[in-house]
């Protein structure tokens, strides 16, 4: 099972259609929660707060945009568009989690915030 966080990316890079500054990179937790400056870029959190610190540190403050059977959660900011948190309460969870954020037009709407795209 090809780990979900490089689906995402691919996902990502597919939309930025080439673009430099319209990438996807995949960091760990650990390395955004250390890094002075990762308030100024946009976030995908995969995973939920129990594996992935990032996740614990934002999801109390992000709105919950789809939920399954408080299985599978999807949560971003609506307006600035700078964090989405994406996690299930197991790895299949988490999977579906990024599998609807991209087909049901949640990655959309969130790189049209984070990138600043005019539709």
């Amino acid at each position: 099972d090809r780990p979900i966080a490089y689906d995402m990316r691919q996902a990502i890079n597919a939309q930025g259609k080439g673009q430099e500054s319209c990438g996807g990179v995949v960091v760990s937790d650990m390395w955004i929660l250390n890094q002075e400056m990762a308030d100024l870029f946009p976030a995908i959190a995969l995973g939920a707060p129990g594996v992935n610190a990032f996740t614990a540190q934002i999801y109390e403050d992000l709105p919950v945009v789809f939920t399954r059977d408080e299985q599978v959660f999807i949560q971003m900011e609506q307006e600035r568009g700078k964090r989405a948190a994406l996690w299930g309460m197991d790895h299949r969870g988490t999977r579906e989690a990024a599998d609807v954020f991209v087909r049901e037009g949640y990655l959309d709407r969130f790189l049209d915030l984070a990138w600043q795209r005019q539709n």
